[in-house]
């Protein structure tokens, strides 16, 4: 398994606990850090799945719409437009 080199910020309590994790089970922090982000048990959907979920989460969002408002508008402008 190849793997990368990354920096990532994180709280000192989380880093202490991971730290004191990593120490009682014998483990390197490095491979306590990559236990709690692996997607263990993850199947991949079909594409027929996929979007009967995404579809399932419009239906459930649609009750969030406002009319007359255009969001593609509002999203391009906050992209191009934005005073950073």
């Amino acid at each position: 398994m190849n793997y990368v080199t990354t920096n990532i910020r994180i709280s000192e309590e989380d880093y202490l606990r991971l730290k004191a994790e990593a120490a009682k089970k014998r483990k390197s922090f490095s491979a306590i850090v990559r236990e709690k982000v692996k997607t263990e048990g993850t199947k991949k959907l079909s594409g027929e799945a996929l979007l009967e979920r995404i579809e399932k989460h419009a239906r459930a969002n649609a009750k969030y719409h406002v009319k007359g408002i255009d969001s593609a508008k509002i999203f391009r402008e906050m992209r191009y437009k934005a005073k950073w």
